[in-house]
C-alpha cells in the first residue's frame, strides 16, 4: 500500500497574531498574497493538492463581519483567495480553522461558544458552496470532539507525536534545526469513532524570522525528506503543515517548499506515494471512495 502526503495550511492572515507582534510582522504580512500565489504556481507545477482551513471572517469584507473591524482591512480580509485557490489546475480542498481563530482550550471558549464559532464558519461555507469537511484547531488545541459529526466534519488534524510535539521552546527547536526525521502515522490506527479521523501532524514547516532563522534550510529538507521516505517505506501518512507568512519574509523559504514539493513528486510518481487533501484520506480510512485531487 502506497503511503499518503498531506500538506495543510493555516490560512489566517493576521487573526492568530497577538497584537504586539504585528509591527515585527508587517513586511511579511503585507507580502502574503504574493506568497500565496506562488505557493498555489507551486502546488500546480507539481500536481499537489492541499487542504486549505481558513479563517471563515477572512473570506467577508470588513464591512459584512460582526462589527469586529480591525486594521489594516487587508491582514484581516482576504475575499479573493477562495477565487485563487478555485482558478488552480489541482483539487484543493477548503477547511476551516474556526471563524475567528477561537482557541478552544481558552477558558472563555465556552461549549456554547465554541459551537457558535463553527456554525457560523459553516455558514461561511455555505455562502460560497462550500461543505466544510476538516478542520485544523488553532494553536493545534484540540477539544470539543464529539461537535465535529453534527457539522459534518470528518477529519481533523491532531497534535505532532515526536519526542517534542507541540512544545514551543527549546526542543521544539532543536528537532527542527537537527532535521530530525519527521514521525508518520499508521492509517488503521487513526479513526476516532465511525464518523471522525485524527489526521496528525508530521512537520510544521518552521518560517525562517527571529531566532528561526538559525535553523538551517537543509535542516527543514532532510526532516520532510526523512518522514516521506518512512511513509512511502511503510505505508503510513506524513502530514505537512504551516502558514502562509512562514514562506515569507525570506526568498529561500518558497525555494525550501519547492525542494519538499519535489521530493513528494518524485515519490508519487515512482508509485510510493499518494497525494490526498484531509477529507479525501478521511474519505480513504472511513471506507469511502478518494477522489483525485488533480483538475482534468
Amino acid at each position: 500500500m502506497p503511503g499518503i502526503c498531506i500538506i495543510s495550511i493555516d490560512a489566517e492572515l493576521a487573526w492568530g497574531i497577538n497584537a504586539e507582534d504585528l509591527p515585527a510582522l508587517s513586511r511579511i504580512l503585507d507580502d502574503e498574497p504574493r506568497v500565496i500565489r506562488r505557493m498555489i504556481d507551486l502546488f500546480d507545477a507539481y500536481r499537489v493538492p492541499a487542504t486549505w482551513a481558513v479563517v471563515g471572517r477572512m473570506l467577508l469584507r470588513q464591512a459584512e463581519g460582526d462589527g469586529d473591524v480591525r486594521t489594516p482591512e487587508r491582514w484581516y480580509s482576504a475575499p479573493y483567495l477562495l477565487d485563487w485557490i478555485g482558478g488552480a489546475r489541482v483539487g484543493h480542498e477548503i477547511g476551516t480553522h474556526t471563524f475567528t481563530h477561537v482557541y478552544a482550550h481558552d477558558p472563555a471558549t465556552t461549549h456554547e461558544v465554541w459551537i457558535r464559532e463553527l456554525e457560523a464558519a459553516v455558514e461561511v461555507g455555505k455562502q460560497f458552496g462550500i461543505p466544510m469537511r476538516s478542520i485544523v484547531y488553532p494553536r493545534n488545541q484540540v477539544a470539543y470532539l464529539d461537535t465535529l459529526s453534527d457539522f459534518g466534519i470528518i477529519a481533523y488534524r491532531g497534535v505532532e507525536q515526536s519526542w517534542y510535539g507541540n512544545r514551543p521552546g527549546a526542543p521544539h527547536f532543536l528537532g527542527r534545526a537537527l532535521g530530525t526525521r519527521a514521525p508518520t502515522y499508521d492509517p488503521r490506527t487513526l479513526r476516532v469513532g465511525e464518523r471522525l479521523v485524527n489526521l496528525p501532524a508530521s512537520q510544521f514547516l518552521v518560517g525562517s524570522n527571529g531566532p528561526r532563522r538559525l535553523i538551517p534550510h537543509s535542516s527543514r529538507i532532510r526532516q520532510a525528506r526523512l518522514g516521506l521516505n518512512r511513509a512511502v517505506s511503510r505505508g503510513e501518512i506524513y502530514h505537512l503543515w504551516f502558514h502562509p507568512f512562514n514562506l515569507g519574509g525570506d526568498p529561500r523559504m518558497l525555494n525550501t517548499f519547492e525542494r519538499i514539493l519535489r521530493h513528494v513528486s518524485r515519490c508519487r510518481d515512482k508509485g510510493g506515494l499518494t497525494v490526498m487533501t484531509m477529507a479525501q484520506a478521511a474519505d480513504h480510512l472511513l471506507g469511502g471512495a478518494v477522489v483525485s485531487g488533480e483538475r482534468r
